[in-house]
């Protein structure tokens, strides 16, 4: 009997504990607009970029063929446009090219992303993943993508992320 109650009380400890621990997990992104306006502060709010834009692009194949790729453009923080280096020196946004390797690269340009032949969305509202603004945050850009299947990215594209 005292064994069966030793395991009961176990059974309720465990519970307690599992349920104690969840916890509803909401993204932190205040870091993410600081250090953008520590960028801004230390550095420029507008240079040669600030009407260009930031393309990642991604090798789809082994031959340099097919790329994957995303533009960024008209970067603000609190209402005021600043320059997409300001984001290219945060780790979402390349590390300041730190992040580029042989398959993927991150690289500033001072087209915007239209020109270098993006299409997608002109919405700021993208979400709340770490590289995709959110309003809420007071730092916002928008985004644009080109892909081997739906849009292919332009020659263009793939020379101004440095492929």
């Amino acid at each position: 009997m005292n064994l069966k109650l030793s395991k009961i009380l176990l059974i309720i400890i465990v519970m307690t504990v599992g349920v104690g621990c969840i916890k509803t997990k909401k993204q932190n992104r205040s870091g993410l607009t600081a250090l953008v306006l520590n960028n801004w502060a230390n550095g420029k709010a507008t240079d040669k970029y600030t009407n260009g834009s930031l393309v990642i692009m991604s090798r789809a194949d082994l031959v340099n063929q097919s790329f994957t790729g995303q533009c960024f453009d008209t970067f603000t923080t609190k209402g005021i446009v600043v320059s997409p280096s300001n984001y290219y020196n945060t780790i979402p946004g390349g590390g300041g090219g730190a992040l580029n390797t042989d398959l993927k690269k991150y690289s500033l340009s001072t087209s915007n992303c239209s020109s270098l032949g993006f299409t997608g969305t002109t919405n700021t509202n993208l979400g709340s993943s770490s590289q995709r603004p959110d309003p809420s945050d007071e730092f916002t850009f928008k985004m644009y993508s080109c892909d081997p299947n739906n849009n292919p990215c332009t020659r263009a594209a793939i020379t101004a992320s440095g492929f």
